[in-house]
């Protein structure tokens, strides 16, 4: 049986050279290691951490119910 996972991440703001690709490759690279196939990236960009209502978390949390 395929492993899937699936990879979150989020900047609050995109100066000072953070970016979403600074989480996500790393995050992917992983995944391939451990054998894990990545079905989805849910990325927050411009979203403060402190919020509770981040569209992509959100929408992750959603589809893992499911």
């Amino acid at each position: 049986m395929e492993t899937t996972c699936a990879i979150y991440a989020r900047v609050s703001t995109l100066i000072h050279g953070q970016c979403t690709s600074n989480q996500t490759k790393p995050l992917n690279d992983l995944a391939a290691r451990r054998g894990f196939r990545v079905i989805e990236e849910y990325i927050d960009e411009g979203i403060s951490g402190v919020k509770d209502n981040r569209p992509a978390l959100n929408k992750l949390v959603k589809d893992a119910r499911q």
